[in-house]
């Protein structure tokens, strides 16, 4: 997809310089393939004293820094609601992008993302950290090797409890016009990412959002049924508003069950496949013998630079990438489906209706400004 040279380093931008997440994705940009030429963001003050620190030049015109500094990669760190206009912009210009998650607030923008990167032959790629972390990784190759059987149930509940001064740190926090979403657009991009890149998309969904506590537009409560092409169920619990229960992701095969929780793995295998028990089985009340195997645990992790790592070897030598377009658009499909099936009070099949999505959302910032 590219005709950079892998013998120096990548030329870099970063757009959102003051983001308070460039902290995360800081120490990726001295690797050994990254040259940092330049940043920008709207504010100034910020943005000049990071570029200080970090030793390079700065811009509060990002079209300006592109044209002036025609970099390889640009790295994406604004608020959702422009990453869409900006990955565009920067991609037409020449430049790989590296976009935070979501890659947009409704999939209509997404699809014009993924439609550009691939006119431009750009890589295009979403930042999905926790997809390395090692017992992620583990579950993950787990299902790939069939460890598990046919997946026949999944369930997730996640707890990002914030207080109100969290979203009191922007006026942007916490508004359809801002965000574009509640907690399903900002904290739950990770949860519902999981979700797709182990389990796989779903087929359909039926979802409730609510605010619960916070005195915000837009939800801090998510709950969602959800069914597979292959038949499997499953749930979906997300919340800015609760605590007490630690985030967990079960899924049941055939052939064993795995348990995930913060850097803990545990995988449980079954000694006869369920369909051969469920046809076999003489003993009416037989239990199923089962073997839970030593867990995996997470050492800890390396942040965001297995992002730029995976991402620099897409563009200089041809590797899979982490999450490319195509691939960071489920969870916001996802996302913008659960709070359309909400205001609607219907089931959604997927693809989601883009047209009818963009309409409510049109329809809850117009409500929200009046």
């Amino acid at each position: 997809m590219s005709n950079t040279s892998s013998a120096s380093p990548l030329r870099h931008v970063v757009i959102g310089v003051g983001a308070g997440i460039f902290k995360a994705h800081q120490p990726a940009l001295s690797l050994p393939d990254v040259r940092l030429v330049a940043v920008s963001d709207i504010n100034e003050t910020i943005g000049r004293a990071r570029a200080a620190e970090l030793g390079c030049a700065f811009y509060t015109d990002a079209r300006r820094m592109l044209a002036e500094t025609q970099p390889d990669v640009a790295v994406i760190l604004t608020p959702h609601p422009l990453h869409a206009e900006l990955a565009i912009m920067c991609m037409e210009a020449g430049c790989h992008v590296l976009v935070e998650k979501p890659m947009a607030t409704q999939v209509a923008d997404a699809d014009a993302m993924i439609a550009t990167a691939e006119r431009r032959q750009r890589r295009l790629e979403v930042v999905f950290q926790q997809r390395f972390r090692p017992e992620v990784q583990a579950a993950h190759r787990l299902i790939q090797e069939g460890r598990l059987g046919r997946i026949l149930h999944v369930e997730m509940t996640v707890m990002w409890l914030r207080p109100n001064a969290y979203y009191q740190l922007a006026p942007w926090r916490g508004t359809w016009r801002g965000e574009g979403g509640g907690v399903l657009l900002n904290q739950a991009a990770h949860n519902l990412d999981l979700l797709c890149y182990l389990a796989g998309m779903p087929r359909r969904v039926y979802a409730w959002t609510r605010t619960l506590l916070h005195p915000i537009a837009v939800e801090d409560t998510a709950q969602a049924i959800l069914e597979w092409p292959n038949g499997a169920l499953g749930s979906f619990h997300v919340s800015t508003a609760e605590s007490g229960t630690p985030d967990l992701l079960r899924i049941i095969g055939t052939k064993g069950s795995l348990e995930l929780v913060p850097h803990r793995l545990q995988f449980t295998s079954f000694e006869t496949d369920i369909e051969d028990y469920i046809a076999h089985e003489t003993n009416p009340y037989a239990p199923m013998p089962e073997h839970a195997e030593p867990s995996v645990t997470g050492t800890g992790s390396e942040g965001h630079l297995p992002v730029y790592r995976s991402f620099h070897d897409a563009i200089l030598r041809g590797g899979p990438g982490n999450a490319d377009g195509v691939q960071g658009r489920r969870p916001l499909e996802l996302a913008n489906a659960m709070i359309y099936s909400s205001y609607t009070h219907a089931e959604v099949e997927f693809p989601l209706s883009r047209e009818g999505y963009a309409e409510l959302l049109t329809r809850l910032m117009h409500e929200e400004s009046v």
